[in-house]
C-alpha cells in the first residue's frame, strides 16, 4: 500500500513540477510580445483591412476587406486562401498596441491542439493516467516552444507564424479527432463536422502541412480498410474528400504560377523528391538531433514504456522497421513543396512545423517500437514501476541541470530565456520606443514622405525585417501603402 502511495505521489509532484515550469516559461514570452509590432508582410497582407478599420471601425467591412485580399492574392500571388484571410486580419490593424495578441493566439493554438491530441492518444488510446498524460503534454509543449528552429517566425512574426503554426495545430487536432473516432464511437457526427472544417482549413493553408494532412488521411483510410472498419473508413474518407477539394483549390490558383516565376531554379518533381530525402537527413538528423532531442527521448521514454506495459487494447505493433521508415518519409515530404516551388529547403517558419512534427514522430515511434518489443518478449522483460519512477526522477534532474548550463552560456537557445534577457537589459523597451517614434511620423497626415531612423536596438526574438534606404523596395512600398504615404525611406545610422 505504501509503495502504491509513493508511486502516485511521484507522478503528482512531477505534474506540478513540469506544469509550473511550463507556465512560468510562458510569462516572459507573453510579456516580450507586448513590445512587438507588425513589419514586412504583416503590412502588405493587411493594407485593405487596416484601411477598412481606420475608415469605418466596422468589423464587417474589415472581414470584407480580408476577403478582397484573398481574391486578389489567389489570382496574382498564391492560392493559400485560408492563411491569407488570417494574414489580412493580423491584430495590428486595430493599432500597434494590439499586435501582441497574435503571439497569444499562436500559443493558445499550440497548447490546445497538443493538449487534445495527448488526451486522445495517451489517455483514450493507450489508457495512461491523467497525471502521466499531463506530464507528457507539458514536456512536449516545453520542448516545442523553447526550441523552435526559428523562434521569431514561430511566435513573434504573425504573418509567417499564422501561415504555419495555425495549420499545424489544426492538423494535430484533426489527428486527435481521427484517433478519437477509433476508440470512442460517441459524438461521431460532431467529430466528423469538426474534422471536415479543420480539413478544409488545412487544405487552404500552407502547402507543407496541407500535403502532410493528405498523407496522414491516406494512411488513415488504408488502415481502416485493412482493419475492416467500414463505418470509420467512411468518416475518414469524407474528411479526406473535403480536404482534397480545399487543397485542390489551393494548388490550382493562378497566382501560384505567377509566384513561381520569381524563382530562377526549380528542380522538377522527381529531383525535388530526391532532394527532400537529402535535406531531411541534413536538417532533421544532422543539425537538429542534438542534446535537446536526446533529452526529449530520455524524458518521454519512461512514459512510453509504462503506457505500453499497461496497454489493454489489441493493437499488434508488428512492423518495427516500417514505422520509422514511414516517419522519415513523412518528414522528408515536408521539404518537398519548398524545393519544388522555390529550389531550396525553405525558411525558418517551415522548419518550425517540421521540427514539431519530428517531436510528435519521436513520441509515436517510442511507443510503437517498445510496443513491438513488449509484444515479442512479453512480461519476462517488464520494467518495474519503481525503476520507471527512478528513471523519471533522474532524467528530470539531469534535464534541469542541462537547461541551466545551456541557458547560462547560450540564452538565445531558449525562447523564454531570450525573452527575459531582452526585457531585463532594456532592449525590448528601447525597440518599442523607437517604433513609437516611427508611428508618430507615419500617422502624421501632414507628412507625405516619411523618413524613418534605423533601429538602434534589435531584440533577437522581435526583430524580423526592416524597410531599406530605397523607396522602391517591396517592404517600403507596403509600409507606405499601409500608412497612406507617398513614400517611406530608412535613414541609416552612420557607422564609424
Amino acid at each position: 500500500m505504501k509503495r502504491n502511495l509513493n508511486w502516485k505521489k511521484v507522478w503528482k509532484y512531477s505534474v506540478i513540477f513540469w506544469g509550473v515550469i511550463f507556465v512560468v516559461s510562458l510569462i516572459p514570452i507573453i510579456l516580450l510580445s507586448t513590445y512587438n509590432f507588425p513589419c514586412a508582410d504583416d503590412l502588405g497582407y493587411s493594407i485593405y483591412t487596416r484601411h477598412a478599420w481606420v475608415d469605418t471601425h466596422n468589423l464587417f467591412s474589415v472581414l470584407g476587406a480580408a476577403g478582397r485580399k484573398v481574391a486578389e492574392s489567389y489570382q496574382i500571388w498564391q492560392g493559400t486562401w485560408a492563411s491569407i484571410f488570417l494574414m489580412a486580419l493580423q491584430p495590428g490593424i486595430f493599432g500597434d498596441g494590439t499586435y501582441w495578441i497574435g503571439t497569444l493566439m499562436l500559443l493558445a493554438a499550440l497548447i490546445f491542439s497538443v493538449y487534445y491530441f495527448m488526451k486522445v492518444f495517451w489517455g483514450k488510446w493507450l489508457g495512461s493516467s491523467k497525471t502521466q498524460r499531463f506530464i507528457v503534454t507539458f514536456l512536449f509543449l516545453f520542448f516545442g516552444i523553447q526550441f523552435l528552429i526559428d523562434k521569431t517566425q514561430g511566435l513573434f512574426w504573425y504573418n509567417g507564424a499564422c501561415h504555419y503554426i495555425f495549420p499545424w495545430s489544426a492538423l494535430l487536432a484533426l489527428a486527435g479527432i481521427v484517433v478519437s473516432m477509433t476508440v470512442d464511437s460517441r459524438h461521431g457526427k460532431r467529430k466528423s463536422i469538426i474534422g471536415i472544417l479543420l480539413a478544409i482549413y488545412i487544405g487552404g493553408g500552407n502547402l507543407v502541412t496541407g500535403l502532410e494532412c493528405g498523407i496522414w488521411l491516406a494512411l488513415g483510410i488504408l488502415l481502416t480498410v485493412l482493419c475492416h472498419k467500414k463505418k470509420l473508413m467512411g468518416q475518414v474518407l469524407k474528411i479526406a474528400v473535403f480536404w482534397g477539394i480545399s487543397f485542390g483549390l489551393n494548388v490550382a490558383a493562378p497566382g501560384n504560377w505567377v509566384r513561381q516565376e520569381e524563382f530562377s531554379y526549380r528542380p522538377g518533381l522527381i529531383r525535388s523528391v530526391l532532394q527532400s530525402f537529402y535535406y531531411c537527413l541534413d536538417y532533421v538528423l544532422g543539425q537538429w538531433t542534438d542534446w535537446k532531442i536526446i533529452l526529449f527521448v530520455i524524458l518521454i521514454a519512461p512514459f512510453a514504456i509504462h503506457a505500453v506495459q499497461e496497454y489493454k487494447g489489441n493493437f499488434s505493433f508488428r512492423f518495427p522497421v516500417l514505422v520509422p521508415l514511414w516517419s522519415y518519409c513523412v518528414l522528408a515530404s515536408m521539404f518537398t513543396e519548398s524545393i519544388y516551388a522555390g529550389g531550396g529547403p525553405g525558411a525558418g517558419r517551415i522548419y518550425n512545423v517540421i521540427f514539431l512534427t519530428y517531436l510528435i514522430l519521436i513520441m509515436l515511434n517510442l511507443v510503437y517500437l517498445y510496443g513491438w518489443y513488449w509484444k515479442k518478449y512479453g512480461s519476462g522483460k517488464k520494467v518495474e514501476e519503481k525503476d520507471i519512477r527512478l528513471w523519471h526522477i533522474a532524467s528530470a534532474a539531469g534535464a534541469v541541470f542541462c537547461f541551466l548550463i545551456v541557458a547560462g552560456v547560450t540564452p538565445d537557445a531558449f525562447t523564454s530565456v531570450s525573452a527575459a534577457k531582452s526585457l531585463l537589459n532594456g532592449e525590448a523597451q528601447a525597440y518599442r520606443a523607437q517604433e513609437q517614434e516611427r508611428v508618430a511620423i507615419l500617422e502624421d497626415a501632414s507628412i507625405e514622405n516619411a523618413e524613418l531612423k534605423e533601429f538602434q536596438n534589435k531584440p533577437y526574438l522581435l526583430f524580423y525585417e526592416d524597410i531599406e534606404a530605397d523607396t522602391n523596395n517591396w517592404k517600403n512600398v507596403r509600409m507606405s501603402s499601409y500608412y497612406r504615404k507617398n513614400s517611406v525611406i530608412l535613414i541609416e545610422s552612420e557607422t564609424e
